[in-house]
C-alpha cells in the first residue's frame, strides 16, 4: 500500500494494461506408455541473460521430473533450443544410452 502512496505523491497515473486477447491453451497428453515434455527457453534481450526448463509427465499427466538450466548470455532462439537439446540428453541418460 506504501507503493500507492508514493506514487500518488508523485501524481503517477496509474493505467493497467488491457489484455488485447485471452486464449485458452490446454495440455493433451501423449499416448498411451509415452512420456512428454514441455520444454521452453526464453531470453530477456538480444543477447542478454536466458534459461529454459521444461516439465515432463507421462500419459496419465503425472509428473515425472523437471529442469531449469541457466544460459548466462544468449539469444531467446539459443534457449529454446537447449530446452529442446536438454530434454532429449536427459531422456537418453534416464535410458542408459549416455554414460557418464
Amino acid at each position: 500500500m506504501v507503493e500507492f502512496v508514493i506514487l500518488k505523491v508523485f501524481n503517477v497515473k496509474i493505467h493497467p494494461l488491457k489484455a488485447s486477447r485471452i486464449k485458452e491453451i490446454f495440455w493433451h497428453p501423449p499416448l498411451i506408455f509415452w512420456i512428454k515434455c514441455n520444454s521452453d527457453g526464453a531470453g530477456h534481450g538480444s543477447p542478454d541473460n536466458a534459461a529454459c526448463g521444461g516439465v515432463f509427465r507421462d500419459y496419465q499427466g503425472n509428473f515425472l521430473g523437471c529442469y531449469a538450466f541457466n544460459i548466462d548470455v544468449s539469444f531467446a532462439l539459443h534457449a529454446e533450443l537447449m530446452g529442446a537439446i536438454l530434454a532429449i540428453e536427459l531422456l537418453l541418460i534416464r535410458v542408459g544410452i549416455i554414460f557418464g
